[in-house]
């Protein structure tokens, strides 16, 4: 009966593990989606409000790692919106990988710093570009989820079977 017990465990720890890792994806898919849709609404209040930058980011309603990042940046003491930026993009962890995180720092770099209409073309361009990070991650998610689970429940039944 331990044995039994035993192997049944060993299965759902591995399937855990497979669920575990697709579900990083799915993490990853949401932060890039709602960077995207906080974005492009920041693009929209740029083009049509001469609000300040801050007050413009404290509108953005935004759940989760995205909204402590946006959090995290209004309540930064550094003294330029770029380098709040950044310091929040360290700050916070975000399930990003490095090409996401270069997009925001880019994005970092041009918001606060020019007039609006240099802000605007450039925070389009970035936006064009974590559009099509975003759509990779969509593939990536589907494809490699089922691929993540069905190793981890592969690797339980292969353990079960060794011992």
């Amino acid at each position: 009966m331990m044995d039994f017990l035993g192997h049944c465990l060993f299965l759902a720890g591995c399937t855990a593990l497979g669920l575990a890792r697709g579900m990083a994806l799915q993490e990853r898919t949401a932060c890039l989606d709602q960077f995207r849709r906080c974005l492009s609404r920041l693009l929209r209040e740029l083009t049509f409000a001469l609000r300040p930058l801050p007050d413009l980011v404290a509108d953005l309603r935004a759940r989760g790692p995205v909204g402590d990042f946006f959090t995290a940046c209004r309540e930064s003491e550094e003294e330029t919106w770029g380098d709040r930026w950044q310091t929040a993009l360290d700050s916070v962890i975000l399930p990003l990988g490095e090409e996401d995180r270069q997009i925001l720092r880019e994005t970092g770099e041009v918001l606060g710093r020019y007039d609006g209409e240099s802000q605007r073309q450039a925070l389009e361009a970035l936006l064009g570009r974590l559009e099509e990070n975003l759509a990779q991650a969509k593939a990536d998610q589907d494809r490699l989820f089922r691929v993540y689970l069905a190793l981890g429940i592969t690797a339980g039944l292969f353990g079960c079977l060794l011992f």
